[in-house]
């Protein structure tokens, strides 16, 4: 599903209202999986985003236990783990409608 994405952590610590306002969303393709996450051992939801072609990096890491945190009529908000440099952190996407 194409969506704007905004990041709503910095290594686990909030962004205020101001922050979320002022970045970039990044544009993307999210998808949501169960697959077998090698970083927790075990099967979990794994949200992942594509900005283009099939072997560009994404632009961000991968959402493990991925949940679905709320839903309005022209977004949502999808909550997991990130592994960024072998440190888990706490983190939330907000995605919406281009």
């Amino acid at each position: 599903m194409h969506m704007l994405i905004t990041p709503m952590r910095r290594k686990g610590i909030a962004l205020s209202a101001i922050e979320r306002r002022n970045y970039k969303a990044i544009r993307g393709d999210v998808r949501v999986a169960s697959e077998a996450s090698t970083d927790l051992g075990r099967s979990a939801y794994v949200a992942t985003v594509s900005s283009g072609w099939p072997l560009e990096p994404s632009p961000l890491p991968q959402l493990l236990d991925a949940t679905l945190a709320g839903m309005a009529p022209n977004g949502f908000v999808l909550s997991g783990i990130e592994y960024v440099e072998g440190c888990a952190y706490a983190q939330s996407w907000w995605c919406r409608v281009e």
